[in-house]
């Protein structure tokens, strides 16, 4: 079992994590979260036969993240820029923000779109996945999950492009 568990782990943590980040706002809850996922996938493997551990590895992952928001939604998170403590960052985190920024602009955007959009542009154009594995997912027909990736993108360009509009 364990080394079952070791090779989904080592296969998985990428996509389960870049699932969770986009959804989230912080690089500590995305670990955070994508390390409960893996404990309860442990958990469940010790217990029972997975046959389609990519679903169930989303599903679980979709499943913390709903648990996360709801837990989240009964208190006020302060933002850190709230707090004051204003600190000179290091010349690597300026770097690094700079980076970042156009991840950061579409993590925004996406955040505006429904969940299930996300979770959409998410499995085809981050984790690569091909449309009957999306589908499978889903539990929609191929058809249904390509419409669904279509729409998902326009909303998402839709989004961008206002928010160009907007900063000039």
């Amino acid at each position: 079992m364990n080394e079952d568990f070791g090779q989904v782990y080592d296969q998985y943590i990428e996509r389960i994590y870049r699932f969770i980040f986009l959804k989230v706002t912080s690089q500590e809850t995305a670990e955070d979260l994508c390390a409960d996922v893996f404990v309860r996938v442990m958990n469940q493997m010790e217990k029972t036969r997975i046959e389609n551990i990519q679903a169930f590895l989303y599903q679980i992952a979709r499943n913390t993240l709903a648990d996360y928001y709801r837990e989240r939604a009964k208190f006020r998170v302060v933002p850190v820029e709230e707090i004051g403590d204003i600190i000179d960052p290091p010349e690597g985190i300026i770097r690094q923000a700079a980076v970042h920024s156009d991840m950061d602009r579409i993590r925004e955007n996406m955040a505006e779109l429904e969940d299930e959009e996300q979770n959409l542009i998410i499995w085809r154009y981050l984790d690569e996945l091909s449309i009957p594995e999306i589908a499978q997912l889903t539990g929609k027909t191929e058809g249904n999950v390509r419409v669904g990736i279509h729409r998902a993108l326009q909303e998402l360009k839709k989004k961008m492009s206002g928010q160009e509009k907007e900063i000039v």
